[in-house]
């Protein structure tokens, strides 16, 4: 009998895994990981694959999958439920450099939550690398670090002073751990034309839970009015999660030429440069508060039945079995 081609084996073990997610179907056990401790002398078969998973609770912290070559080529494939096993086809995080990995799954990505990570390591077999059908040999390391992000970091209970820029934006970011505190972004600068008749100015404050760079008509909290200086998030408020924050200071101002009355319309040669200060302000905590969790997708069962997205899953396992059975005739 000959050996299916390597093409035929990638796509019967895929669809295999997909078909496996239908509900109440078992997959292979998933090996638990905790977080800052490595797990060493690992293996994944050629062509095949290890599943762990591991529970990430820090909203506020990047998510760091460290693997560590020790034979074969071992890849790394992350998703999240209802994918309890990715494959390198699935819509996954991934790295698959030669050698080891190193894997940062960034807190301010749209598609981070607290929860159950699911990691397949893979073992990728090929003429293509030198290490041939060695099977994966290796070590891996899950572990939450301090998020980067190019965007400046208001610590909680801190501030920062800037100048703005006429018609253009500055962005902030900071970082909610719970819902058990109100909080408040501040906004101030000079607005009375009396105290500072030269140099007053009308800015805009944002403040958006998904956008990283969010404008005036953007999904967000405003502030719409100069007499409302703060955005409130308040821990009653069903809109209110933990998570990163991004905060946008628009530098509104009316064009020179349009501004005939330099006292009341906020000229544009009066904001350019102008001093403001963005302080983040946490109220006090509620005692035996329980924090709200990020939105997830719920892990609802549909009583073993079949979806209309699955179906086809197995279908194409099935012709993925009679594919590789006419290699072998």
């Amino acid at each position: 009998m000959e050996r299916p081609s390597l093409i035929a084996y990638r796509i019967a073990f895929f669809l295999t895994v997909a078909a496996s997610r239908v509900e109440g179907a078992d997959g292979p056990e998933h090996i638990q990981l905790t977080l800052g401790q490595e797990l060493a002398n690992q293996r994944a078969e050629c062509m095949q694959y290890t599943y762990y998973a591991v529970d990430v609770v820090n909203p506020c912290e990047d998510l760091r999958i460290k693997v560590t070559q020790v034979g074969g080529e071992p890849n790394v494939y992350v998703s999240k439920y209802p994918n309890k096993y990715p494959v390198y086809l699935s819509l996954a995080w991934s790295s698959y450099n030669w050698g080891g990995e190193d894997l940062i799954i960034s807190s301010w990505d749209p598609e981070f939550t607290v929860g159950t990570y699911y990691i397949g390591i893979h073992s990728f077999c090929s003429e293509e690398v030198h290490t041939g059908d060695d099977a994966a040999r290796y070590s891996i390391l899950a572990e939450s670090v301090p998020t980067s992000h190019p965007s400046s970091e208001i610590a909680m209970g801190g501030y920062v002073n800037s100048t703005l820029a006429a018609n253009r934006y500055h962005y902030y970011r900071f970082c909610v751990p719970d819902t058990c505190s109100d909080i408040e972004v501040r906004l101030e600068n000079c607005l009375d034309t009396t105290l500072c008749p030269e140099n007053y100015a009308y800015p805009e404050l944002l403040v958006s839970r998904s956008i990283v760079e969010p404008s005036i008509n953007d999904h967000a909290w405003k502030l719409a009015d100069i007499s409302q200086r703060s955005v409130y998030l308040k821990r009653a408020d069903p809109e209110f999660f933990p998570g990163h924050h991004f905060v946008g200071v628009f530098g509104w101002c009316t064009p020179d030429d349009q501004c005939p009355d330099v006292s009341t319309c906020g000229p544009c040669q009066y904001a350019n440069k102008h001093p403001y200060t963005v302080s983040v302000v946490v109220g006090e905590g509620e005692e035996g508060c329980t924090s709200r969790q990020p939105l997830e997708v719920c892990e609802g069962g549909n009583g073993g039945v079949v979806s209309t997205v699955e179906l086809p899953l197995l279908v194409a396992a099935i012709v993925a079995a009679k594919l590789i059975s006419s290699f072998a005739e």
